[in-house]
Order: C-alpha cells, then sequence, then structure tokens
C-alpha cells in the first residue's frame, strides 16, 4: 500500500506511468552501495570507547575508513525481478564494503512476492512495505525522481526488534515496481535507497537489452519459509552462538 501526500501526486504518477507502461519490459540496472561517512563517523565514535586490543580496534577503524563500493545487479522481466551482489575477485584482505549487505532477493510485481534468497536461513518470504510518497524530488542521471519514505521494523541477528527509516527516490519514466533489494511497490524504477548505514544508487541503467535477463527463481520443492519462521531461527543460531562462547571460556 502507498499512502500519497496529494491527490494530485496519485493522477500525475497514475497518467504518466499508464502512458509509458509498454515502453520498458525488461532491464539490467547497475547499482553502487557504498557506506554512509556519517555512520562511520558515528559507529567509530562509539567503538573507540570498547574495551579491545588496541590492536583489534585499529584494525576495525582501517576496515572502515578503507571500506569500499560494492556492485549490484537488478534484472527484471516482465512481472519479475532478481537482484544481487556482484564480488569484487580482484580486492585482497578484508573490506567493510557498503552494509548494503549481499543476500540476493526475487520479487514477482503481480502476486506481490518478495523472497530473501538467505544461504543461512533459507528462503524467506518478506512482507511488502508500506510507503509514503512525499513532494521531495532530484534528479539522479538523466532521470527526475520522487521521494518516497518508511519506517521498517525489523529483526536484528541478537534477536530483538528495532526499527529504520528508509527513503527511496524512483522515477516513473521508467514504470516499473521494482527496485534493489526487497523494495518494490512503487509507480516507477527505484534509482535510489538511503538508510541510516548505506546508500544504493543506480549507476548504469540498460533497458530492453539484447542479453538474456538472469532471474533465479523458486524450484517447486523448494521450502518457503516467513518472517515470523526466520525469527525464530535467527534467535536458534544466536543462542548456540552464546552456547559455544561460554563453553570455550
Amino acid at each position: 500500500m502507498i499512502k500519497y501526500v496529494k491527490i494530485f501526486s496519485i493522477l500525475f504518477l497514475f497518467l504518466f506511468s499508464l502512458n509509458l507502461q509498454a515502453q520498458h519490459q525488461t532491464g539490467i540496472i547497475t547499482y553502487e552501495g557504498v557506506v554512509n561517512e556519517k555512520f562511520v563517523d558515528s559507529f567509530l565514535t562509539a567503538y573507540k570507547l570498547e574495551k579491545r586490543p588496541m590492536a583489534v580496534k585499529q584494525r576495525v577503524v582501517d576496515a572502515m575508513r578503507n571500506a569500499k563500493p560494492e556492485e549490484f545487479i537488478l534484472n527484471f522481466q516482465n512481472n519479475e525481478s532478481y537482484f544481487y551482489n556482484i564480488p569484487d575477485l580482484e580486492q585482497e584482505g578484508f573490506n567493510m564494503g557498503s552494509r548494503a549487505g549481499t543476500i540476493p532477493y526475487y520479487t514477482n510485481s503481480v502476486t506481490d512476492t518478495i523472497i530473501e534468497l538467505n544461504k543461512h536461513l533459507g528462503y524467506i518470504a518478506l512482507e511488502p512495505v508500506d510507503w509514503e510518497i512525499t513532494n521531495k524530488t532530484k534528479t539522479i542521471g538523466d532521470y527526475k525522481c520522487y521521494q518516497a519514505i518508511v519506517t521498517e521494523k525489523l529483526f536484528s541477528r541478537q534477536g530483538n526488534y528495532y526499527y529504520k527509516d528508509v527513503v527511496a527516490w524512483f522515477t516513473p519514466e521508467i514504470p516499473v515496481s521494482f527496485g534493489p533489494k526487497y523494495y518494490k511497490g512503487l509507480p516507477g524504477l527505484i534509482l535510489q535507497i538511503e538508510d541510516k548505514e548505506y546508500t544504493l544508487t543506480a549507476i548504469k541503467i540498460k533497458l530492453n537489452p539484447s542479453e538474456d535477463i538472469k532471474i533465479k527463481r523458486l524450484e517447486k520443492n523448494d521450502n518457503v519459509i516467513t518472517q515470523e519462521e526466520s525469527y525464530r531461527r535467527i534467535k536458534e543460531v544466536e543462542g548456540d552462538r552464546k552456547k559455544r562462547i561460554s563453553n570455550n571460556r
């Protein structure tokens, strides 16, 4: 569901999308992911106060300060999309990366399906986020984009709920409802996602390319779990980890 700030926005975006709907059925979008400087500064300020060996602290500081951008691909074809990370095979040593994660996602705009393809927890069915479109705009590349915002309720690896504010910038000039990671459902392609830790920005847009579109789909026998089930598994994994630490002391 989308909450609109103005009735005019609904009418304009709807009519604009209808006019261009048939023009872009497939696409390959390259996103660059970078860690946000403000997050790095706040994280390191708190981290330096922790009681850890100086050598360990220095390695973490160096990793955060020298984090390299990461590259991601969003493929979409008709009603389906597949988003995944491209590993940097030339990177030597540890790279903190963009903090955007490396988990791939499959989405289907007809069935409103979002599947997190998590190699540790399994295939997880996610709920769409509830966007609110604002009256803010900006240009990304050659496209005029509109802002949408949401506050997500998430579950941490430590077994706790937390909230995260997310900002999306989408363009009705490419009238598909896809975007990076599990973000979708807006009247136009999402060209940028911003949260506290990272920013994902489209840096290359290929519409109706000649090459085959890679879409990783679920097989009939694949087991898909709910978000609630994934939370239970996270708690189990965290509990096992704490037990191992306690036994090794």
